[in-house]
């Protein structure tokens, strides 16, 4: 029965008369986005009704709450150590306990010990419970995180905000080089080719083989009538000369555009080919430069906000510790420690007897 009185009489003296009172402070508040019915920019149909990604930052500032981070900014800005070192704590609820360092570790393993929080995974709200031997460091503790918690959001929106920016910002200046460079490949095309459009150039040629061949079928009529007419005609050979000049100028104009190596065809596929690129280098500027516009607009609005639902309560009464509740859980652990015991005892005693 040691096991159950000893145990039963110092968690009496313990939660009687020293365990020390502990107060809460509870705060409710949620991430939101004011985009939440709009596209994100990394899309998916849940991410785009905002929710998600709302959602997501609700567990990164619940996860920062529980963090060494948090635990840093507290000691720094508001006296976190004081807090849980209060003289009103007993010895084995302040910091340090008697047994432990007073080392990093120890104070972030004990923080952990005087918050609570959880993000419902419904409704989105995230729920702080800050407890201290003052009510008014468990106010000042629970407030004091959900100010640590808007300068995260506010961190995230900068950080975000200056992403988008910056890559904005690096694809209209890619932009800019790729047409840029377009522009100097179209001028030496230009330079080395000695043709400013080798398309017009080529209707040009074409035009000039159109009506050389009008002229040619005007010419070989006049020169099909004289020769029936007055065979012996000086004019016939004027003719026949100048039918013969003609198609050799057709001959050479049709060459020029399609059938050797420095003909105009392969240079106007070239020409349009330059052509087309560059027109895809400026559109790619225009819709670079219309991202940058929107990010810089986007910058100007909050990304991410965190809303209070309810702010932190000063608290008028100790919530903690359960002290009737906390004996009985004792004397229950203690009660089936000796059933436990004694069971085996038995048995052990019985196979002793067997033998």
């Amino acid at each position: 029965m040691l096991i159950v009185v000893v145990p039963g009489l110092l968690g009496a003296i313990y939660y009687g008369f020293i365990c020390s009172d502990q107060y809460v402070s509870e705060t409710q508040f949620v991430v939101r986005s004011p985009n939440r019915n709009a596209a994100g920019l990394l899309s998916g149909f849940l991410q785009s009704t905002g929710f998600v990604r709302a959602q997501d930052d609700s567990y990164i500032v619940t996860e920062f709450i529980k963090s060494r981070a948090a635990v840093d900014a507290l000691v720094k800005r508001d006296g976190l150590m004081e807090i849980l070192s209060r003289p009103e704590g007993d010895l084995l609820s302040r910091y340090p306990l008697p047994w432990a360092e007073a080392n990093n570790e120890e104070l972030y393993q004990h923080y952990l010990r005087f918050i609570n929080v959880h993000t419902d995974s419904g409704s989105g709200v995230t729920t702080l419970d800050a407890r201290a031997f003052r009510a008014e460091d468990a106010y000042r503790l629970a407030n004091a995180l959900v100010q640590h918690a808007e300068e995260l959001i506010n961190r995230l929106n900068d950080r975000a905000r200056e992403d988008a920016i910056r890559y904005a910002q690096i694809e209209v200046n890619d932009s800019q080089t790729r047409l840029s460079n377009m522009q100097k490949s179209l001028t030496e095309f230009r330079n080395r080719e000695a043709l400013v459009d080798p398309s017009k150039q080529s209707s040009a040629a074409l035009d000039m083989i159109a009506r050389l061949s009008d002229d040619l079928a005007d010419s070989k009529a006049r020169l099909s009538a004289l020769q029936e007419q007055a065979p012996q005609s000086p004019q016939g050979e004027a003719l026949s000369a100048r039918v013969a000049a003609m198609e050799r100028q057709i001959s050479d104009e049709r060459a020029r555009i399609v059938g050797s190596d420095g003909s105009m065809a392969p240079r106007i596929a070239q020409y349009e080919q330059l052509l087309l690129e560059r027109e895809m280098a400026a559109k790619m500027l225009t819709s670079a430069t219309v991202s940058l516009e929107n990010a810089r607009i986007d910058a100007q609005r909050q990304q991410l906000y965190l809303e209070r639902i309810a702010d932190p309560n000063l608290p008028d009464h100790a919530l903690y510790p359960k002290r009737l509740g906390s004996f009985l859980m004792l004397l229950a652990v203690c009660f089936a420690t000796f059933w436990i015991v004694r069971f085996f005892m038995i048995q052990v005693h019985e196979h002793a007897a067997q033998q």
